[in-house]
C-alpha cells in the first residue's frame, strides 16, 4: 500500500515539474563570452571596435557600419569541432549557419548615411559533456534532496502539495529516501560514484538594424536596435551509485538503490536591445583613432518546456515496516512493485514564462592603420554580470479592461546572481597585415574573466518561484576563456572569399550538486525530521570534476562590394 501511494505521489509531482532556470542556466543561455560573424571579425577577435568597416561590427560599436563608403553584401557558414570526448552516439563536430547582412552607403563627399541589417549567430550550444565523479566520499545528491524535503515535510504530510518543491517531492514520493523520526532501526547510505551526461543543442543568432554615418570622414556615429532569437534544448542524466548499509552493516549486493534523473527540456524566446557608440579621428590626416560604445541590457522574454522527465530506480527496500519493527531492505513485499522500477512521463504541462535581463557592457578601443598596410585594434569590455536580472510576467488591467504586463522581479534569486557571479572584464586585439594587393593575414586575441566568485554555489534553499519548479541540482562555475584567431582574406574586383579558425580554450568545475546539507548540518535550516546519520560521509567537500570546454571553429564568408 505504501508502494501505491508513493508511486501516486511520483506521478503527480513529476506532472507538475518543470527545469526552472536559475542563476547558472541564465548564464549558460546569455553569456556572450565568445566571437562569432564574418571570418575576416573572427580571424581579427572580434576587435573592430574602433577601426569600424566591418559588418559583424554591428553589434560591437555600432558606428563602425559608417566606414562603410561602398555598398556591401555577405553571407558565411561554419563548424564547431568540441576537444572532449562526446556522449557516445553524439557527433565531435558540429555545423551551423554563422551570418548573412548588408551594408547599403549613401555616400557624400566625405560625408555619408549608412544602414545596414544582419543576422549573426552569437552562441552555439551544441555539445557533449561527460562529468563522472569517482570520488564522492559518501555525498550524495539524495542528500541534498533530503535536506530539502525536510525544509518542507510539515507542508507536504499536511497535503499542500504547493509548499513543496517538485524535485524533493519527486524523489521522495520515489523511494530515495525517507523523513525519519527519532525512533527504531534505519537504513543508511553511502554514495560511491556519480555521472552526469549532458547534450545539448541549439543557437542564439542576433538579428541587428543599424543606421550610422561619417561627418568629414573623421567623426562616426551609429546606433543599433539588436532582436536576439533563441533556441535551446538539454537532454541529461545523472546516475548514483549508492551502498547501503543497515545497522552500520554494508547490505548485500544489490540490497538498495542506485537511481538515474534524466530530464530533456527546451528553451525558446527572444530578446531586444540597444548600442550606441561612436569613433572619434582626433588627428587630422592621421588614421588614430579611438571609439566609445554602449550596450544596454537585453530584454529576453523565453519560454520553457520539459519535454520528458524519466526516473529508473531499484526497489529493493520498502521502507519502516511496522509489522516486523525494524527497516524492511529485504523487502517483504512481493507485490508487482518489486524490483526495478522504471517511471516516464511526458510533462508538456509543465510550462513557464519568464523574463531575463542581462548586464550593461561598456566598450573603449583604439586603432590605427600604417601605411595602408597594417592595421590593428585594442579593446576593452566590461559586463556587469552580478546585476543580471530575473523575472516573471505579470498581466494587470485598470477599470477600462486596458491589459499592461509588467515583471514581477525574481528577489531571491537575483540576490544569489549578485552574491555568486562578478563583472566579466574582456581585452581584445586584432591584427591585419596585407602583404599583396589581394591578399590579407588576420590574427586576434581574446581573453574573458571568470564569470563567477571562487566560492559560488547553486543553492535551493532560496524563496524563489523557480526553486518550486527545479528538477535539476547540477551547476559548474566557469574558467576564464582565452581565445585565439588566424584568417586569410583574399578580394578581387569586389569579390571577397575569408575563412578563420578560432581555438576556444576554457575549463569548468562540474559540480553534480551542492553538498552543503551534508557537509554543513548546522548552517541553520531548519531540517526536521531527516535523521543526520542516515548518509555516510567521509569527504569533508566535494570535489568537482574539471570538464574540458575547449573548441575549434572553422568560418568562411564570402562578400561582395558594389
Amino acid at each position: 500500500m505504501k508502494k501505491i501511494i508513493s508511486l501516486t505521489i511520483m506521478s503527480l509531482a513529476i506532472a507538475q515539474a518543470t527545469m526552472a532556470q536559475d542563476t547558472y542556466k541564465n548564464n549558460l543561455l546569455t553569456g556572450t563570452t565568445d566571437i562569432n560573424g564574418t571570418a575576416r571579425y573572427v580571424g581579427m577577435g572580434g576587435a573592430v571596435g574602433a577601426l569600424g568597416g566591418e559588418i559583424s561590427g554591428i553589434s560591437n560599436n555600432p558606428a563602425g557600419i559608417g566606414g562603410f563608403s561602398r555598398s556591401w553584401a555577405s553571407i558565411g557558414m561554419g563548424a564547431t569541432i568540441q576537444a572532449a570526448t562526446p556522449i557516445d552516439g553524439d557527433s565531435r563536430a558540429q555545423y551551423s549557419f554563422d551570418h548573412i547582412g548588408f551594408v547599403v552607403a549613401l555616400p557624400n563627399d566625405d560625408n555619408r548615411f549608412n544602414f545596414a541589417v544582419n543576422l549573426q549567430k552569437k552562441l552555439h550550444f551544441s555539445h557533449s559533456l561527460i562529468a563522472n565523479n569517482y570520488n564522492v566520499g559518501g555525498l550524495s545528491q539524495a542528500a541534498e534532496l533530503a535536506g530539502l524535503m525536510s525544509y518542507y515535510y510539515n507542508a507536504y504530510t499536511t497535503n499542500d502539495r504547493d509548499g513543496v518543491k517538485s524535485l524533493p517531492s519527486l524523489a521522495y514520493g520515489s523511494g530515495l529516501y525517507d523523513i525519519y523520526d527519532d525512533v527504531g532501526d534505519m537504513l543508511q547510505y553511502k554514495t560511491e560514484t556519480c555521472s552526469y551526461l549532458r547534450t545539448t543543442t541549439g543557437n542564439l543568432y542576433a538579428l541587428d538594424f543599424n543606421a550610422s554615418g561619417a561627418v568629414n570622414n573623421r567623426f562616426f556615429w551609429g546606433v543599433t536596435l539588436g532582436v536576439d532569437i533563441m533556441s535551446y534544448r538539454s537532454t541529461a542524466s545523472y546516475l548514483e551509485e549508492r551502498q547501503g548499509y543497515f545497522n552500520n552493516s554494508p547490505l548485500p549486493q544489490y540490497g538498495i538503490q542506485d537511481y538515474t534523473l534524466g530530464t530533456n527540456y527546451k528553451v525558446r524566446g527572444a530578446g531586444f536591445n540597444f548600442k550606441v557608440g561612436t569613433i572619434i579621428c582626433p588627428i587630422e590626416e592621421n588614421p588614430f583613432r579611438f571609439g566609445i560604445a554602449i550596450e544596454t541590457p537585453t530584454w529576453y522574454s523565453l519560454k520553457q518546456q520539459d519535454v520528458n522527465i524519466t526516473l529508473s530506480s531499484k526497489w529493493n527496500n520498502q521502507g519502516w515496516n511496522e509489522e516486523h519493527g525494524n527497516y524492511d531492505y529485504n523487502g517483504y513485499d512481493e507485490g508487482p512493485y518489486r524490483g526495478y522500477y522504471d517511471y516516464t512521463t511526458d510533462s508538456n504541462g509543465g510550462y513557464m514564462e519568464y523574463n531575463v535581463h542581462t548586464p550593461w557592457k561598456f566598450r573603449v578601443s583604439l586603432a590605427d592603420v600604417h601605411a595602408g598596410i597594417v592595421a590593428w585594434d585594442l579593446e576593452y569590455e566590461y559586463a556587469l554580470n552580478n546585476f543580471t536580472k530575473m523575472g516573471y510576467p505579470t498581466s494587470e488591467s485598470n477599470r477600462w479592461q486596458d491589459q499592461s504586463v509588467t515583471t514581477d522581479q525574481d528577489k531571491e534569486m537575483n540576490a544569489m546572481t549578485k552574491d555568486i557571479s562578478r563583472g566579466v572584464h574582456n581585452v581584445r586585439f586584432g591584427l591585419e597585415v596585407l602583404p599583396t594587393e589581394h591578399l590579407a593575414v588576420r590574427a586576434g586575441y581574446n581573453f574573458y574573466s571568470k564569470p563567477y566568485t571562487s566560492s559560488a554555489k547553486f543553492s535551493q534553499f532560496i524563496d524563489s518561484f523557480a526553486m518550486n519548479k527545479v528538477t535539476g541540482t547540477d551547476f559548474m562555475n566557469l574558467g576564464a576563456t582565452n581565445i585565439f584567431t588566424f584568417g586569410l582574406g583574399y578580394h578581387i574586383k569586389g569579390f571577397y572569399a575569408n575563412v578563420a579558425y578560432k581555438y576556444r580554450m576554457q575549463k569548468g568545475d562540474f559540480y553534480a550538486f551542492n553538498p552543503d546539507y551534508q557537509l554543513n548540518r548546522e548552517s541553520g535550516h531548519p531540517l526536521l525530521n531527516q535523521d543526520a546519520n542516515q548518509f555516510i560521509t567521509e569527504a569533508t567537500s566535494l570535489r568537482p570534476v574539471e570538464v574540458n570546454l575547449d573548441r575549434h571553429d572553422i568560418t568562411f564568408t564570402l562578400g561582395y562590394e558594389f
